[in-house]
């Protein structure tokens, strides 16, 4: 998301650097004083950057309103394994560590087992000591 962001700004600044010159030229040679085709250069510009950034913040937004999570509570491998809906993992009662969050998946890990839950097909496994001790949909 903030590569985006940075990448949307980039394209907008030196998309401004290239015309600025010529713009200026331009208004200059309509007879307008120096000064006022600055300011009107330094307007657009702002104006491009604001566009921008209130893009950039509307993905952000939706990208944030993705981000909640689906409570489930099942039973795999012996272990009663609960989340809430803020992404907090209970396993037999006792919060979870979340060791790794991508956009594919979230390990937690608890005692000495590992629970990585895939976001997009809803799989749990539960592995011990590396190995898949137990897998299910959620």
């Amino acid at each position: 998301m903030t590569n985006k962001l940075a990448v949307l700004i980039s394209i907008a600044l030196l998309a401004g650097c290239s015309t600025q010159a010529s713009s200026m030229s331009d208004c200059e040679s309509q007879g307008i004083s120096k000064d006022a085709c600055y300011i009107a250069e330094q307007n657009k510009q702002a104006s491009v950057t604001n566009a921008a950034e209130t893009a950039a913040l509307r993905n952000a937004a939706k990208s944030v309103e993705q981000t909640t999570y689906q409570p489930f509570k099942t039973h795999l491998a012996g272990l009663n394994i609960e989340a809430n809906a803020q992404g907090q993992m209970y396993v037999d009662g006792k919060p979870a560590l979340i060791t790794e969050d991508n956009v594919d998946a979230i390990t937690y890990q608890q005692g000495g087992f590992d629970i990585i839950h895939y976001k997009r097909t809803h799989k749990l496994f539960v592995l011990q000591n590396g190995k898949i001790v137990g897998r299910g949909k959620i």
